[in-house]
């Protein structure tokens, strides 16, 4: 199963889309706000492609703030990381433990724009930075009960 994971379009999906069109074989998407807006057009763009979202710190709509998804027997927890001081923990000890005592495998968030991937006790932290911005996405891809992640770079699509 391969997952794109985006956040932080602010209001500019072309990237997104330029992905999405560009990668083989995409079976979800997350979107770990700012904007949850472009998330809900991706939906009416790619009607095929189940997608997932939260709100961020500057969206207004009634999207959930945290979701837990389940692909390929893995739980993921998407959120876009405010309410769980990203910007402010250098470890994202306070996300990390939400995750670990949701019982998830991986924990999806965005918010700071900077684009993380690693693994600590037993967690899959990813942020994929901003696909506005910084021009990264970040891709899970589950196979054989085994979650791997990474940041990925768009610049190649422009």
């Amino acid at each position: 199963m391969r997952i794109l994971v985006f956040s932080d379009s602010h209001k500019n999906i072309t990237r997104c889309a330029a992905v999405i069109r560009n990668i083989v074989g995409v079976d979800m998407i997350l979107h770990a706000g700012d904007h949850s807006s472009d998330a809900m057009e991706l939906e009416r763009m790619f009607p095929e492609i189940p997608i997932k979202y939260v709100q961020g710190n500057c969206d207004f709509s009634s999207a959930p703030r945290e979701l837990i998804v389940e692909a390929e027997g893995k739980k993921i927890f998407l959120t876009h990381g405010h309410d769980y001081g990203v910007k402010l923990e250098y470890d994202y000890r306070t996300l990390l433990n939400r995750a670990r005592d949701s019982g998830c495998d991986c924990a999806v968030f965005g918010h700071t724009h900077a684009g993380y991937n690693d693994c600590t006790r037993g967690v899959v932290l990813l942020n994929p930075g901003s696909i506005n911005y910084g021009g990264t996405y970040g891709v899970i891809e589950i196979e054989n009960g085994v979650l791997k992640s990474a940041v990925c770079d768009a610049s190649y699509l422009f």
